[in-house]
């Protein structure tokens, strides 16, 4: 029977993946963004139009934060639902486990492994695994596309910052951390090197 190639000997019983929010991280983020509740909101805010009417006039980032904006959800989308999908076909697996605690003879624990890979490796599973590895491999390219995208602007940067609040928190099993916030930063460095540049709208 194929295996998923990105497995190590048997998957995670948990594939939860929720965004990583701890206290610290959760002061940081309402500190710098106010009170933005979503991903969707949050990169929004830096990339309102000029022709939508607003109580205070807000600088417009450019047309590739929107486009990549618009990815990222999209891109996530697509990973949560991959993800969701491994969730649901392992939830058997999880229950099997539960139902069958792990013997304390050497040879029953031969036979309990075995139970459980075959319960763990069938296509279906094999399938979602797959197909949640191609997702998660999207998500990351779309977080290096954000990351690489100059600003050249205090709206960019703003924009570019949002994002990374907003998807870089994301605990994707490749464990990659703080791609576009990488970017924010080189754009700082950049920008306050090039003639005080991060100071203009």
């Amino acid at each position: 029977m194929t295996r998923a190639d990105t497995r190590l000997s048997t998957p995670p019983t948990n594939t939860s993946a929720l965004p990583v929010d701890p206290t610290r991280r959760r002061f940081l983020t309402v500190a710098a963004v106010g009170s933005m509740v979503s991903a969707g909101t949050l990169a929004a805010a830096a990339l309102t139009p000029n022709d939508v009417p607003q109580a205070v006039p807000q600088p417009t980032a450019g047309p590739a934060f929107a486009a990549a904006a618009r990815k990222m959800a999209r891109v996530r989308q697509d990973w949560v639902t991959a993800r969701e999908a491994v969730e649901t076909l392992m939830a058997t697996v999880t229950a099997w486990e539960a139902e069958t605690p792990f013997p304390e003879s050497k040879r029953k624990r031969k036979r309990w492994f075995r139970q459980r890979e075959a319960l763990s490796y069938t296509p279906p599973i094999n399938a979602a695994w797959n197909s949640q590895v191609e997702a998660e491999n999207a998500y990351r390219a779309a977080q290096m596309e954000v990351a690489q995208i100059p600003s050249a602007s205090r709206a960019d940067l703003l924009a570019k910052a949002c994002l990374a609040v907003a998807y870089d928190a994301e605990k994707l099993s490749n464990r990659s951390a703080g791609i576009i916030a990488f970017g924010v930063a080189a754009d700082i460095v950049r920008l306050e090197l090039d003639d005080g540049k991060v100071v203009q709208s």
